[in-house]
């Protein structure tokens, strides 16, 4: 836990009775006993602080080792077609020009965007030698798109920016991103992009540069950013028939060309549809080409009855390889589409899996046979399509009961392995949340705290999107038991803008529950990374309800973590409020007192102050 300090209703904070403590409470905060320093210590490691967030340290003078990424998705398989669009896209670049390249690849789900970004950059790797980098803009909710100043978070960690000095701000944000890409070759791909502005900004500062996004949206706003427009055309019959050909053998293609043709039509020249109905084909090997046709018109008049769309097409063809499904495989692909994002770690797959009883291997294996779930080797997920009819199947199929409780699951899943995580990391630090003392005894998961840090940074987006979810189902116990967990990992790697959001919902959280003791724990945790920012104005403002809410709960120990927070805000924070600190000799008998300005601690701001300055800690 972090340090942490309530003053008294005069505004001054003994210091002598936090010291026996101070020790304790870096254990609880790191894990590990901390040397302390003197005075001249504390004042350059705040130095160091504030050297890192001035004017004058711009990226250019940071120790920033130059990374080259290479972050593009792995080939999704069989790329056909698309040379007029190859073309076209090798004409933009060869264009001169004062600014990077940026090509907006719209279109409807299934048509071959991302596909078609990432094999020209592949084929043109060597034109970008300082990295090839790829985000995901994508969300479940078109409502909550992902901000543009967490891609560009994402985008500067990948340029070798450390966790800890990417900035907090959106503009320093932009401000170091244009530095670091001046001058540099690099592609940046941006997928399914939501929203105009969450591209703006993210265009590199290097004519020697391209950015490329997609989008089912027209995305017309980048014009003004001199942007290239392009909507892949839909693949002709030769390209389908090509792709059925190379999965199913070109002999039993040939014995039904005419219906093959036809299979071209209904798939309507979607790569993901001919993709889908080739693995369903592949998997039946007795059932003809006509009967594939068959199913393919069916569906589509089904689909009729429902709202147009222009990827119906890929839809109708998703929907048959649904139904052909065996049961288990069927309830498997609708229990993973709850996972907030889609994207999934393999233990995971494997713990919903084993909730049906079924055989885990046996299922996924069928499901990605089918080609309803992107496999690697330590994730799968969905196609953003695949996934929204994973969804609407579930709608459809499973009560609202089954629905919230695989939800559960998945939360719940998540929450023990970040409590497994959090107690390699630090491993002695008192804790709250019920998980731990039933793991607290178990085989560690991690060989390391850095492996146990490592995991935490692959799933760092997953953990976001599910303190979200919990947070919009108003499951508070979940939002602020993560918050708990994730301390370690946000103590050492810095993610300062997830650290603020995910404690501001997990305080609500506590607060509503009326948990004193998770409330106090998360603000002195939110307070440590607003001094790690030198924003003590906001330390304070978290850190002044806390030491009356341990109280509630008859825990000294937490009641002079907070003391000692504070006691730092105060002491760093000088500067900034005007303060003079009282620095008395400690003679024998006499304590050193720290003083904070009046105007900032007044008796609104602190209730129940008199029992705060009185209480007797250790």
């Amino acid at each position: 836990m972090p340090r942490s300090v309530e003053p008294s209703v005069t505004g001054e904070i003994a210091t002598g009775d936090i010291a026996a403590r101070g020790v304790a409470n870096d254990v609880a905060r790191t894990g590990a006993p901390v040397t302390r320093h003197d005075e001249a210590s504390d004042q350059a490691c705040t130095a160091g602080v504030l050297d890192r967030r001035s004017p004058a340290n711009l990226p250019g003078r940071l120790d920033v080792v130059p990374v080259v990424a290479h972050q593009l998705p792995p080939p999704s398989g069989l790329f056909v077609g698309r040379t007029s669009e190859l073309n076209r896209m090798e004409a933009w670049h060869r264009e001169n020009s004062e600014r990077a390249l940026l090509v907006a690849l719209t279109g409807p789900g299934g048509i071959g965007k991302t596909t078609l970004a990432c094999h020209w950059l592949r084929q043109h790797e060597r034109r970008f030698p300082d990295g090839q980098l790829y985000v995901d803009a994508g969300t479940r909710s078109a409502e909550h798109p992902i901000a543009a100043a967490e891609l560009l978070g994402r985008l500067l960690r990948a340029l070798g920016v450390p966790p800890e000095r990417v900035p907090l701000e959106m503009a320093e944000r932009l401000s170091w991103y244009r530095s670091i890409t001046a001058g540099r070759s690099l592609s940046v791909l941006v997928d399914n992009v939501v929203s105009t502005a969450q591209v703006r900004p993210l265009l590199p500062e290097s004519a020697t540069s391209t950015l490329l996004v997609t989008s089912r949206s027209r995305l017309v706003g980048l014009t003004m950013e001199g942007a290239r427009f392009m909507e892949p055309a839909p693949l002709n019959a030769e390209d389908v028939v090509h792709i059925l050909s190379r999965r199913l053998g070109r002999s039993r293609v040939l014995r039904e060309m005419g219906n093959a043709r036809l299979l071209a039509k209904l798939c309507a020249g979607s790569p993901l549809a001919a993709t889908e109905i080739s693995a369903w084909l592949a998997a039946r090997p007795n059932r003809s080409l006509a009967h594939a046709a068959n199913m393919v018109r069916e569906q589509r008049k089904r689909l009729t009855t429902l709202p147009q769309s222009e990827d119906f097409a890929a839809h109708a063809v998703v929907d048959i390889c649904y139904q052909g499904l065996s049961p288990q495989a069927a309830t498997l692909y609708r229990r993973l589409a709850q996972h907030p994002r889609g994207d999934l770690p393999v233990a995971l797959t494997h713990h919903l899996a084993g909730i049906e009883g079924n055989d885990s291997e046996r299922v996924l294996a069928e499901l990605r046979d089918a080609k309803l779930l992107g496999a690697g080797e330590q994730r799968y997920w969905f196609h953003d399509l695949v996934l929204a009819h994973a969804r609407t199947m579930s709608l459809g199929e499973d009560s609202p009961g089954v629905r919230r409780r695989t939800l559960h699951s998945v939360i719940d899943w998540y929450i023990g392995r970040a409590v497994e995580a959090d107690l390699v990391i630090t491993p002695r630090r008192p804790r709250f949340g019920r998980h731990y003392p039933n793991r607290a005894n178990d085989w560690p998961a991690w060989e390391s705290p850095e492996s146990a840090l490592d995991w935490f940074e692959r799933e760092r987006g997953n953990l976001r999107a599910v303190i979200i979810e919990a947070h919009h189902n108003q499951w508070d116990e979940p939002v602020w038991q993560l918050c708990e967990a994730m301390w370690g990992f946000f103590f050492h790697r810095k993610h300062y803008r997830d650290w603020i959001d995910s404690h501001r919902l997990g305080i609500e959280a506590a607060a509503r529950l009326g948990h004193p003791l998770a409330e106090s724990r998360l603000r002195c945790q939110l307070a440590f990374a607003y001094l790690d920012l030198e924003h003590f104005e906001e330390a304070m403002d978290v850190c002044l309800p806390a030491p009356r809410l341990p109280e509630a709960g008859w825990d000294s120990a937490e009641l002079a973590t907070t003391l000692s927070e504070l006691t730092s805000a105060a002491r760093r924070g000088n500067g900034h409020y005007g303060a003079d600190p009282n620095t008395s000799d400690e003679r024998a008998g006499k304590r050193k007192l720290v003083r904070i300005p009046s105007a900032t601690l007044s008796r609104d701001h602190v209730p129940r102050a008199e029992t705060t300055g009185s209480h007797r800690i250790g």
